[in-house]
């Protein structure tokens, strides 16, 4: 969150399907100046469900249907907060995530899709459904074992409109393919509950894919409305009972249940009614898109094309309404063009009534396809933009300095009160107590990434970092805050999200945050003085090492070159949230776990890398080490932003020009060494006989990348090995 304009408004978008991720793609490449969004979702990836059948017959890979959210973010500018909604507040303006505060916004848009509705007996415990996608993968994954390994007899498929029919003939393509012994003998059951396939299209349409059916050998039950699934019997209304080895559950769509204490206008099923302009009927600032929207004027079904083209009028008309300009009505298409895959590589065209499939018509669609999700992880460059857009909002006089860029008192006041600080005096005393050290430590930063919240635990964890590395145990903390230019609520809203994480990561070492002071700037950054107390016969130095001591190592390392990549939108979201929770995870357990095992020197690993830091622990201890670098644990994706895609931090060279002479190694892990880390695991050395004992009890208490790296020497060189 490092904007060069104040913040005038929020918008805040819950979830991240279709409409949601061209509403970002379209910010990003048409910023509106002085606006802060943020995009609210439990995945980090989003599957494009228009080539969800193409996944499941063999022709892409998982990562191949997948939008990665986290870059997508980052290129329109946008903060990506990772939790599940559980509910909102229409009248206060608030929006409340799963495990942290709530946020405000000025606009909400919603664009969380339809869960699968299995309210029949027996269904949630014995169904795979297709939705949410993300689940149904890992489920499909599975089941592709089982048929390799089980005897399976027969596959059943619930659902004849267009998603049924596709999966059911892209699982039978797949599964052709296969090359066990009874891959060709299992059948195929596709089951509708009314007379024909695909309902909602032209005789046409049914008769080419009933023929498709019938030349795969797959029988379709008609009029077999399903009552009740006992196990692995799929019973109808009428009493029919169709033995099954799985079950495919691809009909039926159901809303989340939070919608219905929202207040906001629903359906009798629970889908938020929404206007022609998009905006839902009772709250003109909310807007409700894709699966979950219901169009009272002009109901459509559900179905990923509709949501695509919700789109581009969902962004126009919340640049409107920020902007105070008329909203557009969204006429949608009563006909158009469906192309449906018959899962080999073949697909049908639908519309108007006439039909015609080929193999030309499935590349066509490949190639529309690829073509719009290419837009999702290909970025241009932007030109910088002269638009005002909301900082006409502000006055013309400059930001004053000194004092006179402090938060209102009025302003943290509310926010320490939300939170339940007590009032504080001008200072803040400690009396050491007798036979203890009082440590002291200072660190302060810009955001690297854009969510307050967790760069405030993040920060705080970094911060008490350098009292563990000491042996010691942290007790208080202040705080130095510098928050975006923005107007009151915004940097209220900010401030709520940063001292809130600063506070829930501080009470879970038991440290209290006894002041601080707040500031106004262009970005945001946080700092904190730490204050530690040790006993004065247990301090750890790094001047402990001894030869033939084991170095172990607790954390990974490949934070600087993955959020360098991050800032360029190369980054995988999965590479990202894993790197941000290795550095909110504290230190405390692992001091203790090595000082169980008779640690004599300790530091962490912060920006000098390691190479930086073990070059102090060997320069104050007088020896050398001999380091093997393929036990060096490193951060998913570091390797391939490193190598791969050549990115490094801007502290990188400086490290390595710092290190000295280190010989050189082609190892993958070699350039590793000298990659700046926040947050980073303790570096400890220990006797060699407790070295393996150590590393498993590490593991076993949360740490699951700490390894031996290497053994001090009574040298002076550093070797690699």
């Amino acid at each position: 969150m490092n904007k060069s304009e104040p913040i005038a408004r929020e918008l805040v978008l819950v979830g991240g399907g279709h409409s949601h991720i061209i509403v970002l793609r379209m910010l990003g490449m048409h910023p509106i100046p002085g606006l802060q969004i943020t995009l609210v979702s439990p995945n980090t990836r989003t599957a494009y469900s228009g080539m969800l059948p193409g996944m499941i017959a063999g022709d892409y890979s998982e990562d191949e249907i997948h939008i990665d959210l986290v870059p997508l973010c980052r290129f329109a500018g946008a903060r990506y907060v990772e939790a599940n909604v559980e509910s909102i507040d229409p009248i206060l303006q608030l929006v409340r995530p799963e495990g942290r505060p709530s946020f405000s916004y000025d606009v909400l848009s919603i664009d969380i899709g339809s869960s699968p509705s299995l309210n029949l007996r027996g269904a949630l415990e014995n169904v795979i459904p297709v939705k949410p996608i993300n689940e149904f993968l890992a489920r499909w994954d599975t089941f592709l074992d089982r048929v390799s390994s089980e005897d399976i007899s027969s596959i059943g498929f619930v659902g004849a409109g267009a998603g049924g029919v596709e999966l059911c003939l892209a699982a039978h393509n797949r599964i052709n393919q296969m090359s066990f012994v009874n891959a060709k003998s299992i059948a195929f059951h596709l089951f509708s509950d009314g007379h024909s396939l695909l309902p909602k299209y032209s005789i046409n349409t049914q008769r080419c894919f009933e023929k498709v059916f019938r030349a795969r050998d797959i029988q379709i039950h008609s009029g077999f409305r399903v009552k009740c699934v006992e196990g692995k019997v799929l019973i109808s209304e009428s009493d029919q009972c169709v033995s099954l080895d799985a079950i495919f559950w691809a009909t039926g769509s159901a809303a989340q249940p939070w919608l219905k204490n929202s207040g906001l206008s629903l359906t009798g099923d629970g889908f938020v009614k929404v206007k022609p302009t998009l905006q839902t009927e009772n709250f003109p600032n909310i807007f409700a898109v894709g699966d979950i929207a219901h169009m009272t004027e002009s109901p459509r079904p559900k179905a990923g094309v509709f949501a695509v083209r919700q789109g581009p009028p969902l962004t126009r008309n919340i640049r409107n309404i920020l902007l105070n300009k008329e909203l557009a009505v969204y006429k949608p298409q009563r006909e158009f063009l469906s192309l449906i895959s018959t899962g080999n590589r073949y697909a049908i065209a639908s519309r108007n009534g006439y039909s015609f499939g080929g193999r030309s018509i499935w590349k066509c669609k490949d190639w529309i396809d690829r073509r719009f999700i290419s837009r999702f992880s290909e970025f241009p460059k932007m030109p910088s933009q002269s638009e005002k857009g909301l900082l006409g909002e502000f006055d013309e006089q400059m930001q004053c300095g000194g004092c006179g860029s402090k938060v209102s008192a009025e302003l943290l006041s509310e926010v320490l009160d939300d939170l339940g600080n007590e009032v504080r005096d001008d200072a803040s005393e400690y009396l050491v107590p007798e036979g203890k050290t009082m440590l002291h430590s200072v660190d302060h930063f810009k955001s690297f990434v854009d969510d307050p919240y967790v760069f405030a635990q993040i920060a705080v964890t970094h911060a008490l970092s350098d009292i563990y590395a000491m042996g010691g145990m942290p007790v208080t903390a202040l705080a130095m805050v510098t928050v975006p230019f923005g107007k009151p609520p915004v940097v209220k809203s900010i401030l709520r999200q940063l001292l809130a994480g600063t506070k829930h990561q501080l009470e879970l070492d038991n440290v209290e945050l006894i002041g601080g002071h707040t500031t106004e700037g262009s970005d945001l950054s946080i700092g904190f003085a730490v204050n530690g107390i040790v006993d004065d016969k247990e301090i750890l130095r790094k001047s402990g090492m001894l030869p033939d001591q084991v170095i172990i190592l607790t954390k990974p390392l490949g934070t600087g070159t993955l959020f360098a990549a991050d800032m360029q939108y190369r980054a995988r979201g999965t590479w990202i949230q894993n790197a941000i929770r290795s550095m909110k995870q504290r230190n405390n357990r692992a001091l203790e776990i090595l000082q169980m095992h008779g640690v004599t020197a300790c530091t962490d690993v912060t920006g000098f890398g390691l190479a930086g830091h073990l070059g102090e622990m060997m320069q104050a201890s007088k020896c050398g080490v001999d380091i093997q670098l393929g036990n060096i644990p490193v951060l998913d994706g570091s390797i391939a932003t490193l190598y791969d895609m050549g990115i490094k931090s801007t502290l990188h060279d400086g490290n390595r020009r710092a290190a000295g002479r280190i010989n050189e190694s082609l190892h993958a892990n070699f350039e590793l060494l000298f990659d700046p880390q926040t947050s980073g695991g303790l570096i400890g050395s220990i006797a060699a006989d407790r070295a393996d004992t150590c590393v498993s009890e590490l593991r076993r208490a949360g740490y699951p990348d700490a390894a031996a790296i290497g053994v001090v020497t009574a040298g002076s060189q550093f070797q690699l090995y």
